[in-house]
């Protein structure tokens, strides 16, 4: 099992080969030839990391969505509609927590999905949809996967959750953050039980106070940092994060092997 980065930007990037932040989660189960492909987010700029990648729309088997901003919903449109007219109408299983589903379809899709050569469309009419409960988490071939609500976004009238992923592979485990922010009491039992850590990070001269910044993360453990990447980053000068105590950055196209 490996997890391939397609891109490793903010969902602003300047540095267009960054791309935004999407991931490919793939295993070949014994006796099998072909590999399980789960796209973990699917944002705008998808349908371009994904081809440097030499992947296509019908290579995926799944698709999780941990939030609805555009950098991981804004490729969606373009997969459904590939997948059914350019495909043989290929379909892909669609994970996401139940919350997030009608407003998904409501608020984003149904304007581009809804009205097609088979009449009034759902979601369902693209995807094979698996509404998640986040307690419960899911299963990919040989792999759990927690599914954690994370606050992204807190104002004084709504909290807008993104939901994380903690992988129990084989032999390797990893705590994947979505988007998330500063919040080391909530996740530091995340941190201490993963093998590998991938932490959104912002850089720059703002915080935003939506995702973790880089100078906060400075001041995790030693030990939680040794084991932590870092992706989401803004175009700015990048600092020697290797120095500070992280693994470093990580690039676009870097593959980690979860065993």
């Amino acid at each position: 099992m490996k997890l391939t980065f397609a891109g490793t930007g903010s969902a602003f990037c300047m540095a267009a080969e960054n791309f935004q932040s999407n991931m490919v989660l793939e295993t070949t189960p014994l006796g099998d030839e072909q590999p399980q492909r789960l796209l973990i987010d699917c944002g705008s700029d998808a349908r371009h990391s994904l081809r440097n990648l030499g992947h296509l729309p019908n290579d995926f088997d799944g698709v999780y969505i941990s939030h609805l901003h555009s950098d991981h919903i804004g490729g969606l449109e373009w997969m459904a509609l590939a997948n059914y007219f350019v495909f043989d109408g290929h379909r892909a299983k669609l994970f996401a927590v139940k919350e997030l589903l009608e407003p998904l379809w409501e608020h984003s899709l149904r304007g581009g999905l809804e009205t097609s050569d088979h009449g009034h469309s759902q979601l369902s009419s693209y995807f094979d949809v698996v509404p998640l409960k986040a307690k419960d988490g899911f299963d990919w071939q040989d792999m759990h996967l927690d599914v954690i609500p994370v606050p992204h976004i807190v104002t004084s009238e709504t909290t807008m959750f993104s939901y994380a992923l903690f992988g129990h592979g084989a032999k390797t485990s990893f705590f994947l953050t979505t988007d998330a922010i500063f919040n080391p009491a909530a996740h530091m039992a995340f941190y201490q039980k993963a093998d590998i850590i991938f932490q959104d990070c912002e850089l720059g001269p703002r915080h935003s106070g939506v995702h973790a910044h880089y100078d906060e993360l400075v001041t995790l453990p030693d030990d939680v940092k040794a084991k932590m990447w870092l992706y989401h980053y803004q175009a700015y000068d990048k600092p020697d994060a290797k120095a500070d105590g992280f693994c470093g950055f990580i690039e676009p196209e870097q593959v980690f092997d979860l065993g």
